[in-house]
């Protein structure tokens, strides 16, 4: 299965895009690119990130991104030769511009409208990982923990991934059923 993923991040450098092809646990990257935001997108973007701002300028946004979006995975198809219509899936994070995981009510909005991606490449997009994740009970961040480990879990060492964007991330991949010590604790009191 081919499919292309689609990511803009808190940091707003851009665009980043690949292209994998997906074989049972396989994963191989065909493709990657970043495309950078203008300056103009990006003071767009933080205008609407808990700003005050109008909800046209958000909905605007929203549909430009999406257009911006499918673009960065077009450029990317051209560029290595690639068939758009090879795609079978195309999955958009989206840009968040607020993110509230914790109570009184937990809460995220991205934008990059998902169906203007769908629309422009004829591929399905699936999107709203976020948001389902905080419906669901979670942090928001529903995607990396699991490719973290797909990709870089080893059955003999402890393994640490960490994510430097605009909110660092940190998946801890202990192998499975090894006791571990963490570090100090009582220990440290009774010197103490």
């Amino acid at each position: 299965m081919r499919v292309a993923g689609i990511m803009s991040g808190t940091s707003l450098d851009g665009i980043d895009v690949a292209i994998v092809d997906i074989n049972g646990r396989k994963i191989q990257t065909v493709a990657h690119a970043t495309t950078s935001y203008t300056d103009a997108t990006r003071r767009r973007i933080l205008g609407v990130s808990n700003a005050t701002c109008t909800t046209a300028d958000i909905s605007r946004l929203n549909f430009e991104l999406g257009g911006l979006y499918a673009r960065a995975l077009m450029s990317l198809c051209r560029k290595h030769r690639i068939k758009v219509d090879s795609l079978e899936l195309a999955g958009c994070h989206g840009q968040t511009i607020y993110h509230e995981a914790a109570p009184p009510i937990p809460n995220t909005l991205q934008i990059g409208e998902a169906s203007v991606i769908a629309e422009t490449l004829g591929v399905p997009v699936v999107s709203d990982f976020r948001t389902r994740d905080i419906a669901a009970g979670g942090q928001g961040a529903p995607l990396v923990p699991f490719v973290d480990y797909l990709l870089f879990a080893s059955p003999r060492t402890d393994r640490v991934a960490l994510n430097l964007g605009g909110i660092a991330n940190i998946t801890i991949l202990p192998p499975p059923r090894r006791k571990r010590m963490s570090g100090p604790s009582i220990q440290a009191l009774a010197i103490w």
